[in-house]
């Protein structure tokens, strides 16, 4: 049996594929969509971050990326798991994060874009 992860994205229209059934060995099958949890869709990187209990220097090692960078996936880590702050300076911290990325070099002007785009659409 394979091991598919829950981000991996359809050959045809490459967007993310949606679980739709379970079967046990016992023959049992559940058919229909299915909800995941917050946890299944984390990427590596995210995943990385729950591994090194939050330390952000052995996130910065392990990763390869700078202190900055770290923060803003602590942030993605948050929002995937719907975890919001109520400080209103908190969209100000994420495009600062954002623009330390970008200036490292670890985000891309389209990526950039398209996360401010998506944090809009949330």
């Amino acid at each position: 049996m394979s091991s598919v992860h829950l981000q991996t994205p359809c050959p045809a229209f490459q967007q993310p594929m949606l679980p739709h059934g379970l079967r046990c060995r016992c023959g049992v099958r559940v058919d229909g969509p299915l909800q995941i949890n917050e946890f299944a869709n984390l990427d590596q990187g995210l995943r990385m971050f729950v591994l090194m209990e939050g330390r952000i220097t052995d996130l910065e090692k392990a990763l390869g990326i700078s202190y900055p960078a770290v923060k803003s996936r602590i942030r993605e880590l948050k929002s995937a798991l719907h975890l919001h702050d109520e400080d209103p300076g908190d969209r100000q911290s994420r495009i600062s994060g954002l623009l330390d990325e970008l200036e490292s070099g670890d985000l891309s002007t389209d990526d950039m874009i398209s996360r401010l785009q998506n944090e809009d659409d949330q």
